[in-house]
Parts: C-alpha cells; structure tokens; sequence
C-alpha cells in the first residue's frame, strides 16, 4: 500500500524535498544544496540558510547537505551568502511542502536545489586584427595597453565589472598614411568571460607630388 508522502517546490526552480505520512508530522528532510558561480562551475565558501538557520557551508565541489524540518504546506524561504567577488540574486527562493505518493520507501531521499553566486568581475580578453596597420598603439578607453606587431596583430586581456562599456581605439598619429585615422569600436561585457575580435581594415594614402615652382628668368632685351 502507498505511502502518503510530500514534495516540495523551489518557486523559479526544479528542486524537490519529501517528508513521510499520513500525519501532518515531518520528520527531518535529506538535502543537498549546490552553489554555482557559473553553470556547471561549483562555489565553494558560500553559506546556505534556511528560514534564517545557517545550514552549512559549501566545499570544493560547491556542495553542503543538511537536514530540513518542515510541515506540509510550510513554505521556507531559502537564502545564500556569496564568497567575496561573487554577488547572490537580489531575491530569496521559497520552498513550499506539498502532498505525493511513494511506494518504494527503503531508500532515502536526497535531493538537490541549485543555487547561484555570480562573479562581480568579467575577463575581458581582446584580439586586434588590423589589416596594413602593423606597429599601432591599441588604447582602451583611453589608456595604452599594446601596439599591434609586423602582422597588424595584438592581443590583451582585462578584469571589469559586468555591463562595463569599453572603447578601443587604434592609434594612427604616427602613421598619417593611413586611413582611417584613429578608428574605435565600441563593445560591452557581459555577465560571463568573453573574448573580443576587432576587425580594422587600413588604407595607405599618399599625397599627390607637387610640382616645383619655377621662377620666371627676367632677360633685358636692348
């Protein structure tokens, strides 16, 4: 005969917890919580609470398991502190208990809710092809930070909050052949590493030769 059990739900998530029947009494429930910086990247130093108790904190792996006491129809507000240079969501999560049928009760359930702690800082990493513009300075948002070798190529790479704005500029002063002068491109950091191409085609202008002015040759005729 079926066990009258419950199951909870993680409101915006896939995330489930049980606790046994057929009175409203919950005994402890088994769960594991993982705290990801990335997707499929484990946090570890990250603090796990539960209606306010600390619950543990995450290792290696970005795991912490613990026991939940809960009755069915309780919702329990889950919450995370972040390790330094990550940033939680702005919200909690909540964890309602809700009634399901178990037939096979000889093995424990631990189930596992995801968690995340988002870096605060992005590697930005940018590569220069410049096309007939070999040795130029490459200036980001002002600042010098390479010049593109004997192939128009330069590369660098740079930490920066999500959604910064970065200009990058290559420099032609010191080339006033070429055109266009000075060009820049404009890209934004995402909320993840990214790498950067910047593409710039050169043209070499030259100017026309003038010719020299002669002066006329004044001849006395007597």
């Amino acid at each position: 005969m079926p066990i009258a059990r419950w199951l909870s739900v993680v409101l915006g998530a896939a995330a489930m917890m049980s606790c046994q029947g057929p009175r409203d009494i919950a005994p402890p429930l088994s769960v594991v919580f993982l705290v990801e910086s990335d997707p499929g990247v484990g946090l570890s130093q990250a603090q796990v609470f539960v209606d306010g108790e600390p619950l543990g904190m995450t290792d290696s792996k970005g795991l912490v398991r613990g026991m939940i006491q809960g009755q069915p129809g309780q919702r329990l507000r889950v919450e995370h502190r972040c390790p330094k240079g990550h940033r939680p969501p702005s919200e909690p999560q909540f964890v309602r208990l809700r009634r399901f049928e178990a037939i096979d009760t000889s093995r424990p359930i631990a189930l596992q809710i995801t968690l995340a702690c988002r870096p605060s800082q992005r590697l930005a990493a940018f590569i220069v092809r410049a096309r007939n513009g070999p040795d130029l300075p490459v200036l980001l948002n002002g600042q010098s930070m390479t010049r593109t070798n004997r192939s128009g190529v330069a590369h660098f790479s740079i930490w920066g909050s999500v959604g910064t704005e970065y200009l990058v500029e290559l420099d032609t002063k010191e080339h006033p052949g070429l055109r266009p002068r000075s060009p820049t491109h404009v890209v934004t950091l995402p909320d993840a590493n990214e790498i950067f191409v910047i593409n710039q085609s050169f043209d070499t202008y030259r100017e026309p030769l003038r010719r020299a002015h002669r002066r006329a040759r004044i001849r006395k005729i007597e």
